[in-house]
């Protein structure tokens, strides 16, 4: 599945095995949406493989859909597994970082030591996308509480 950069490193810490195939847990959102969307493979249709820039997810056996049939994720199963991956990064990244302003730390130390402890590369190109989705949340947050910077 392909997804972004900062999002591929840290869903193979988080979720990887040694080979670097992703395995979402039993009864997670990432787990029921590929429940649910998974289907047979369309007619003339041929299976997914990983492509390089890509990362592999194992299909879970499901009970009601028995793998060898349904091991297509349809485009749009694929939107909504990367949108719910994408929502529980920036959860994480959220409780994670909320509170660095009463300590009065350097943003950017706090944010390349959030990516080492997750598995992100240190890069600039990762660095300013975190920040960036990071100031957005807390923005909205501030709005939406209120919140007059200090």
């Amino acid at each position: 599945m392909k997804m972004p950069k900062y999002l591929a490193q840290w869903c193979l810490h988080d979720f990887g095995d040694e080979q670097g195939v992703v395995h979402f847990p039993r009864g997670s959102a990432e787990h029921d949406v590929l429940e649910l969307s998974l289907t047979t493979l369309p007619k003339g249709a041929e299976p997914q493989l990983r492509q390089p820039d890509e990362i592999a997810i194992e299909l879970p056996v499901f009970k009601t859909k028995p793998l060898p049939f349904y091991c297509y994720l349809n485009d749009h199963g694929r939107r909504l597994l990367l949108h719910i991956i994408s929502v529980r990064f920036r959860v994480l990244l959220w409780d994670d970082l909320y509170n660095i302003e009463r300590l009065q730390l350097p943003i950017t130390d706090v944010i390349y030591d959030w990516m080492s402890r997750h598995g992100i590369d240190d890069d600039e190109s990762n660095w300013e996308t975190i920040r960036q989705i990071f100031f957005r949340m807390r923005k909205k947050y501030r709005k939406n509480n209120n919140i007059n910077k200090s």
